[in-house]
C-alpha cells in the first residue's frame, strides 16, 4: 500500500500546480485590468462605464486562452508529465514504477494509468523486511479539484483492477522506516478505495530456515473490495472498520460487511469451514503446538470513538470443529505439559467447541502504517487466540469431570 500511496501522492501535484496557474493568472490579469483602467485619464462616467468593458475582455481572453494551454496540456503532454512523476519516483532505490499507457484530465482530475508494474522492498536493500512485486491492469484516481483548490489533497475514488503479484515478508512486525525511504511526499485522503480484482500470494519466511524448508505461502483472492473513507497515514487503522467485499484464503471462502452500529462503524468478518491447517504457522509460533480441524470465524471490529486515543475493539468468535492438538518441532517443556492436560480438557470440553477473545488496538499502535500486511496486527491476533485456547483448555483441565 506504500508503494501506491507514493505514487498517488505524487500525481496529485500535477492538477494543484494547473490549478494554481489558472487562480494566479485570472487574479493577475483582474488585477491588471484595474489598475490599468485606474491610472488612465478618463471622467468618472467614462471610467465606470470602460472599466466593466475592458475587465470582461481582459477576463475573456484570460479565460480563452487557460482553456486553450489545458486542452493541449491534456491532449498532448498528458502522458509525457505523468511519465516525469513516475519517473522521478522510479529513482527511488527501494523502489521501481512502469507503465504502459496513460490519460485522462488534469483539470477535470481524473488520471488512468494502463498496465502499471511496481516492485520493491522494505527495509535495508541487502536485507529487507519485506518484498513485494505487483501489477495493476488499470488504475484510475478521481481527484476532488474543488478541495485541490484550498490545498486539501483529496481522492473521491482511487480504483484498481486486475491486480496480481506477491509478497514476500521476512521479519515479524511493523518495520522501522528508515531515512532513505520516506513516504508519500504528502498526506491526503481516499473518499473510496475500490479493487475489482486481486490475486496476490503472500509467502512468510519469519522462522523458516530457507536451506531445510519453504516459506510458508498463502494464496490471496479477492472479488471486490471497497474501503473508505480512510487517510494515507492511518490506512492500517482505518482498513480495520471501514472494509468491506469478498474472497478467498487458498481456496476458503471469506465475506466481511461493513455497517453502523449504534453510530459507530463496525466491520464484520465471517469463514466457514476454515482448515485449522490454514492457522498451523502463526499458532505454532505463538503456542508451539499444531492443531488440526476445522473453525467457523467470526470477526467483530467496532470502533471506539469515546477512546483516547481513538481504538478498534476486536471480537472473536472461533468455533472449533473436530479439534486436535499436538506438540510442534519447537515445542517448551511447558508445553508438552499443557497438552498432556489438553487430552483430558478436551474430553471435557469435546471435540467441538468456541473459543472466544477479544483485542484492542489504539489508532496509535498503527501511526503510519499504510498496509496490515506489516502492521503487526495479524500477529497480535495469533497471539491473542493461541492466549484464549490456552486459557479454555487450562480449565476445562481444572474442572472436575
Amino acid at each position: 500500500m506504500d508503494a501506491l500511496f507514493i505514487i498517488v501522492a505524487e500525481l496529485l501535484l500535477l492538477p494543484l500546480i494547473l490549478w494554481a496557474l489558472i487562480v494566479i493568472e485570472l487574479v493577475l490579469g483582474t488585477l491588471g485590468t484595474l489598475v490599468g483602467i485606474v491610472l488612465g485619464r478618463r471622467s468618472p462616467g467614462d471610467l465606470i462605464r470602460r472599466q466593466w468593458l475592458r475587465l470582461r475582455r481582459r477576463l475573456v481572453w484570460s479565460l480563452l486562452l487557460l482553456a486553450l494551454g489545458l486542452v493541449l496540456v491534456d491532449l498532448v503532454f498528458f502522458e509525457p508529465l505523468v511519465n516525469v512523476v513516475l519517473g522521478s519516483i522510479d529513482d527511488r532505490d527501494d523502489l521501481e514504477v512502469r507503465f504502459a499507457h496513460a490519460e485522462g484530465s488534469f483539470i477535470l482530475g481524473r488520471i488512468e494509468i494502463d498496465k502499471l508494474e511496481l516492485a520493491g522492498v522494505r527495509g535495508e536493500l541487502d536485507d529487507p523486511n519485506a518484498r513485494f512485486e505487483l501489477s495493476i491492469d488499470a488504475l484510475v484516481i478521481d481527484i476532488d479539484t474543488a478541495a485541490l483548490l484550498v490545498a486539501d489533497f483529496a481522492i473521491e475514488e482511487l480504483s484498481l483492477d486486475g491486480v496480481h503479484g506477491s509478497f514476500d515478508r521476512f521479519r515479524r512486525g511493523p518495520p522501522k522506516r528508515e531515512p532513505e525511504q520516506p513516504g508519500p511526499a504528502r498526506e491526503f485522503r481516499v473518499d473510496r478505495l475500490h479493487v475489482g480484482a486481486l490475486d496476490l500470494v503472500v509467502r512468510d519466511h519469519v522462522g523458516v530456515d530457507p536451506a531445510l524448508a519453504k516459506p510458508r505461502e498463502l494464496a490471496l483472492e479477492l472479488a471486490e473490495l471497497d474501503i473508505g473513507p480512510l487517510r494515507s497515514d492511518n490506512a492500517a487503522f482505518d482498513m480495520l472498520y471501514r472494509s468491506r467485499g469478498r474472497g478467498s484464503i487458498r481456496g476458503v471462502a471469506f465475506e466481511f460487511a461493513n455497517h453502523d452500529v449504534e453510530g459507530a462503524p463496525q466491520m464484520t468478518l465471517e469463514i466457514h469451514d476454515m482448515p485449522l491447517a490454514e492457522l498451523a504457522a502463526p499458532l505454532e509460533r505463538a503456542a508451539g503446538v499444531r492443531a488440526s480441524g476445522s473453525a467457523d470465524l467470526v470477526v467483530v471490529d467496532r470502533y471506539l470513538a469515546d477512546a483516547e486515543p481513538p481504538a478498534v475493539e476486536i471480537a472473536v468468535t472461533l468455533s472449533l470443529r473436530e479439534f486436535e492438538l499436538r506438540a510442534g518441532d519447537k515445542a517448551t517443556l511447558g508445553t508438552k505439559v499443557m497438552l498432556e492436560l489438553a487430552g483430558r480438557a478436551l474430553e471435557q470440553l469435546g471435540r467441538d467447541f468456541p473459543v472466544r477473545f477479544s483485542l484492542q488496538i489504539s489508532e496509535a499502535d498503527l501511526a503510519g502504517s499504510r498496509g496490515l500486511a506489516e502492521s503487526g496486527v495479524a500477529e497480535r491476533f495469533a497471539d491473542a487466540a493461541a492466549k484464549a485456547l490456552r486459557d479454555e483448555l487450562q480449565r476445562a483441565a481444572q474442572s472436575k469431570p
